[in-house]
This record gives structure tokens, sequence and C-alpha cells, in this order.
């Protein structure tokens, strides 16, 4: 029987282990005196061979200054893990994610759970910890603190948040007081602005929406799906439907000033 793969192997991967195998069998080598060489296991050379075990950087170096292959093997490397990182995004959620690195202006309205850009990592592990295999949470915790680094780059996109007090008031307590930290952090950044849709406010949308605008390119709007099955709208007059209901739901959220008092008023209620 095959030994487990840890993944399904990426093409990179492929070409990664083809030429491992290849330099290893055109020098002459063994796996055992490869292994000496690099000062390694040869069970570790194996598993990597076998796709069981995913090369590491270590290995990729070495391997590099060893066959003198001008960084081939580290390239091939980080080409998979870009690949791997991709794999784990869903298909439907891969187009927001782009559209995100080129916006110039994002809204959000976020019924249910707290947005990805905002979120922390413990409460980004906890959401992803359910229905996810816990040796990818890891991986997907990582890829979404990423995601949040278009609000620090020297550019940063307008981001305009509305979100209602019932997601705040329904985080984990465990997770509530840094969670409600990092809101008051991120509306301190110039270009975000965060409101609170108190829970009595006439508000009646049952997904949430983001809305990107960019510098040279139509605004789009991506709606949230169960299981990550949201959908990119490009229709000009999808978008406009959206532009408008988030505007309504604006007129009736809370001021900046109130929404942080909110914010802080739950956070010390923990």
């Amino acid at each position: 029987m095959a030994p487990p793969r840890e993944t399904v192997p990426s093409a990179y991967q492929q070409v990664f282990v083809n030429e491992l195998r290849a330099r290893r069998e055109a020098a002459g080598l063994s796996r055992n005196r490869l292994a000496a060489a690099l000062g390694c296991t040869p069970q570790w050379i194996a598993k990597v061979e076998t796709f069981e075990k995913q090369p590491s950087e270590g290995l990729a170096d070495d391997l590099d200054t060893y066959f003198q292959a001008g960084g081939m093997f580290r390239r091939t490397l980080e080409k998979h893990a870009e690949a791997r990182r991709q794999g784990l995004i869903p298909n439907a959620v891969r187009p927001l994610v782009e559209a995100e690195r080129e916006a110039n202006q994002i809204n959000i309205y976020e019924p249910l759970l707290v947005t990805g850009l905002v979120q922390t990592e413990d409460y980004a592990r906890h959401v992803f910890s359910s229905g996810t295999r816990a040796d990818k949470t890891e991986e997907l915790v990582a890829i979404r603190m990423e995601r949040q680094a278009i609000l620090r780059k020297p550019d940063p996109p307008w981001v305009f948040l509305l979100v209602r007090e019932a997601v705040i008031r329904d985080i984990r307590s465990e997770f509530r007081v840094e969670q409600c930290k990092r809101y008051l952090e991120v509306m301190e950044y110039p270009n975000v602005a965060v409101q609170v849709v108190p829970t009595d406010a006439p508000v009646f949308q049952e997904s949430g929406f983001q809305l990107l605008s960019f510098d040279q390119a139509a605004d789009v709007a991506y709606v949230d799906g169960a299981s990550g099955f949201g959908q990119i709208l490009t229709d000009p007059r999808d978008v406009r439907r959206l532009t408008v209901v988030f505007d309504v739901i604006r007129t009736v959220a809370l001021p900046a000033r109130a929404s942080e008092n909110l914010i802080r008023t739950i956070m010390e209620d923990t």
C-alpha cells in the first residue's frame, strides 16, 4: 500500500521531487549517501520523494547548494507553497481575495461574523476549526492574516465597515476582549471607518456583502454564501442595487464615536 500523503501534490511539488530524484540518480547517490551529505535522514528523503511529506525550505536550500542548482529547488518550493495556499481558498472566494488587493475602496456589511479583514488570529482559528481538518487550520489562519496586509500597505484602500451589534455580542467570551481591541485598533486607521448597526435597527438584509471599487476598472460586488459558495457580481445594475442597500443600512448605523463607545462597553462588560 502506498504511504499516506499529506495533500495531493501540486505540479510544482512534482517538479521538485522529479528533479531531486533525477539529480540524485544521475550522481549515483543512494538516499543514504545523499542524506549523509545533507545532514538529514534517508527516511526523510524517502518521504519527500514519495510525496508522503512536504519538502522544507532547509532541504530546498541544501539541495540547491549540493547540486549547484542555482536556486531552482527554492524557487520551485516557493511556487508550490503559493499553489498550496491558493488551493486552500474556496474557488468562489479567490476572486474576492484577488479583488481586495487591487481595490481602492471596500464597503462591507457583516451581519453574522467578524469580517475577515479585522479578525484576530484566535477568532479566525476558532472559525476555521469548525468543519476544517486540523492540519489545514493554521494555514488558513495564516492566509487570513496575510489578507489583512492590505490595510497597512503604503496606499491602502478606504474601508467602510458596517457590522451588526449582535455580531460583536455573540463573540465567545474568550475571544471577545481581543477582538474588540482589534476593532478599536483598526478604527484608528485613517483609511478605515467602522459603524455598528444596533440591534433594534430595522435591517433585515439576510447575508453579508462587499462592494469593491478600483482605479481603472468597474465596481464589483461579492455576496456571501454558505460554506464559501459566495459569488462575485459584475453587472452594474446588481452592483448599484447593493450600493443602495449599503447606503440605506448606513443611515441607521451608529456614528463612529457612538460605535466606538458601544464596542468599548461590550468589551468592558465581558
